[in-house]
């Protein structure tokens, strides 16, 4: 297109973009801040809205910093780099609130607290690469172009020092498609997931000559065409603490290669705080918690309820469960393995004090109805997608259940990715008429 247009950003959106109005359209700029002025060229147009590129910045915003990435603006992993990280929760917070009022019909939202991370750096202990032609890293901003990466600056040290390992070795890996690599500060050791092409071949000898190039390794997994191949010890582990009424409990939890756990582990304990904060569970009271992945918010509820009953339908992910509960001593919970929607169906006459929802980006409309026919008392809502968090607000409102608090916790910093959590009460016109 080449056009270009000299144009202030009058705000943040989500996806991180900066947003310009340029001839009365809306013009989103990747790697821009508000107060930026300059000269943007745009390089598609919609119907609605153009996407444009910064090409020359003529007055900086209060924000900007100089991002210590030297892939920033060109990998697509992080988007805020360069704005100092003290404003990301305004800038957040503010999206957020636009999400909820737009997409959510939240006429007047509870206070939204914002939670930073503690580090805003080297926090992630889990990445993703991809492989392709004797080359690693992530893809660039909005496309498949593979950056070629050395060290990734918001991941944890391990990780990196597990890439450079990796990067001595990758002319004499078998064709990949990805690498996951997931890591444990606590054990100072890791693990891959490596997901080779079903051409290759010697999956096994492949995985054992990693685990010797690179000590710091405990175990890799080798998926091809569906099979799983183990060698040394894939299981990672990390500990977490609920505090609460003066009663402290330490959890440990363990992980396999196929099971999912938080990317940034203080930021998940805050998490795990939070929704215990929002439960204000009596000793009497039943949960039910969905999407329950290894019990990570589960344990610790069931330490504190009556009864407590998770649904997940990751095969690994509830073995992994089933485990932690036993090897800390929790009896009151139970695991299900199979889908939210037909698990529900067990408890379709039963009664629960509490549900606990943490679905899937895809959130949770095809089980509204389900959860509000179980009539809880009260429901805590976990999401990473703020835009379906918000829709599914929407039809739990038409159910009688209002948003009562809301919390958003920095999990993912450098990105304009937020983790939110949410309380949802029957409200008073609702209870009337359930009490008639």
């Amino acid at each position: 297109m080449n056009q270009q247009f000299h144009a202030k950003i009058e705000s943040m959106a989500f996806k991180g973009y900066g947003v310009a109005r340029i001839e009365g359209k809306v013009v989103f700029i990747p790697f821009s801040a508000t107060g930026d002025e300059g000269w943007i060229e745009l390089v598609e147009e919609k119907k609605n809205y153009a996407m444009g590129r910064l090409k020359k910045l003529t007055q900086s915003s209060p924000w900007r910093v100089d991002p210590p990435c030297p892939y920033f603006g060109v990998c697509g992993g992080c988007q805020w780099q360069h704005i100092d990280y003290s404003f990301h929760g305004e800038i957040k917070k503010g999206i957020f609130e636009e999400i909820l009022h737009r997409l959510g019909r939240v006429k007047e939202a509870p206070i939204i607290q914002v939670i930073p991370s503690p580090d805003s750096y080297g926090y992630r202990v889990r990445a993703q690469l991809r492989v392709k032609n004797g080359r690693m890293g992530y893809y660039r901003e909005r496309s498949h172009q593979l950056v070629d990466i050395d060290r990734c600056q918001i991941s944890h040290s391990l990780i990196n020092q597990i890439i450079l390992s990796l990067r001595k070795e990758l002319s004499s890996f078998p064709p990949l498609k990805e690498i996951e690599i997931n890591v444990s500060p606590e054990e100072e050791k890791g693990g891959l997931v490596v997901h080779l092409h079903s051409s290759s071949r010697g999956r096994k000898h492949f995985a054992e000559s990693l685990l010797q190039s690179c000590p710091v390794l405990k175990g890799v997994a080798v998926i091809q065409e569906g099979r799983l191949t183990l060698s040394g010890d894939p299981l990672l582990h990390y500990t977490i603490y609920s505090n609460r009424h003066g009663r402290m409990q330490t959890l440990r939890l363990r992980t396999s290669p196929e099971s999912f756990y938080q990317v940034n582990p203080d930021q998940n304990q805050t998490l795990l705080e939070t929704v215990l904060e929002f439960a204000e569970l009596k000793r009497e009271e039943r949960v039910l918690d969905l999407y329950a992945g290894i019990g990570n918010l589960t344990l610790p509820l069931a330490a504190q309820a009556l009864e407590v009953w998770g649904i997940e339908e990751n095969r690994a992910a509830v073995k992994d469960a089933r485990f932690n509960a036993e090897g800390n001593g929790i009896e009151r919970c139970g695991f299900i393995q199979g889908q939210v929607e037909n698990g529900l169906i067990r408890w379709e006459k039963d009664g629960f004090d509490l549900i606990v929802l943490d679905p899937p980006r895809t959130g949770c409309r095809r089980i509204v109805d389900r959860v509000s026919a179980l009539n809880p008392k009260r429901i805590i809502y976990v999401s990473c997608e703020p835009t379906t968090f918000a829709r599914d607000v929407s039809l739990f409102s038409e159910k009688g259940f209002e948003l009562r608090r809301v919390t958003l916790i920095d999990m993912f910093p450098q990105s304009y990715h937020m983790e939110v959590v949410g309380l949802l009460t029957k409200n008073s016109k609702s209870q009337i008429l359930n009490s008639k």
